[in-house]
């Protein structure tokens, strides 16, 4: 089992004397993050449309065997509802034109839900489409994660359709958006947002050893894994033991 064992995000400056030094300047964040894990989700691509500089930059940063999963961009999730516009498709392929900039360090890219979409055909529909527009981009299609966070969606009928699309379904362990734990591909991409208090829980070295348990069970080939409590660093603490937890 390959292990992507990381945090969401990594621009925080409440981490400095946590977990980067003090004097380290936040331009330098990254290149100090990559050498403590080997991957990461890239959190500023939700809120806009990302440039293809700023991923070039990156990749410069990080180590040869360093991943970014990248967020899919908030304005056809949150704001379109996956139901998009001529304008909007130019703006997808925009999107994966910049992040295909990362080239072999691109990994994952996510598509996270708002908690009331709940609208199947919509969903299906724009995977369609993503994929068409994606085969445009790439050679080879880099996988595909879908956190769903609404109840109706979470049903065979969708599961079963991700593993035709060969599409990853996204393991969510929160106290307000809590998933099934299902395998709908090779893949298997889990996010730790924190509970009982949502962010800001730390995980005990117990609920972690559950999840390896979780996890080798489910025997996936790779493990794209995340965590989302970064209140006082404790998504560094988490990411290092479970990291740990799993290479025995």
């Amino acid at each position: 089992m390959k292990l992507y064992i990381g945090t969401s995000g990594w621009q925080y400056y409440h981490w400095k004397a946590k977990f980067y030094p003090i004097d380290l300047v936040s331009k330098d964040f990254l290149k100090f993050y990559s050498k403590h894990f080997n991957t990461v989700e890239i959190n500023t691509s939700f809120y806009h449309l990302t440039k293809k500089s700023t991923f070039e930059k990156w990749r410069n940063e990080i180590n040869k065997d360093f991943i970014f999963a990248v967020k899919l961009y908030r304005l056809f999730t949150h704001i379109r509802k996956l139901k998009l516009k001529k304008e909007d498709k130019e703006i997808l392929k925009t999107f994966l034109e910049n992040s295909s900039s990362l080239k072999e360090s691109l990994g994952p890219i996510l598509i996270q839900l708002p908690p009331s979409f709940r609208d199947f055909l919509a969903l299906k529909k724009f995977i369609k489409e993503f994929k068409k527009i994606a085969f445009s981009v790439f050679k080879k299609l880099p996988p595909i994660a879908v956190e769903v966070r609404n109840q109706n969606l979470l049903k065979q009928e969708t599961y079963q359709f991700f593993k035709k699309e060969k599409v990853i379904f996204v393991i969510s362990d929160s106290p307000r958006w809590p998933t099934d734990i299902i395998k709908t591909t090779d893949e298997v991409y889990i996010r730790f947002h924190g509970k009982p208090k949502l962010f800001a829980s730390k995980y005990s070295i117990d609920e972690l050893k559950k999840w390896a348990q979780i996890i080798k069970k489910l025997k996936p080939k790779v493990l794209y894994a995340y965590f989302n409590n970064d209140f006082e660093g404790y998504a560094v603490e988490n990411a290092s033991e479970f990291k740990k937890l799993l290479e025995k």
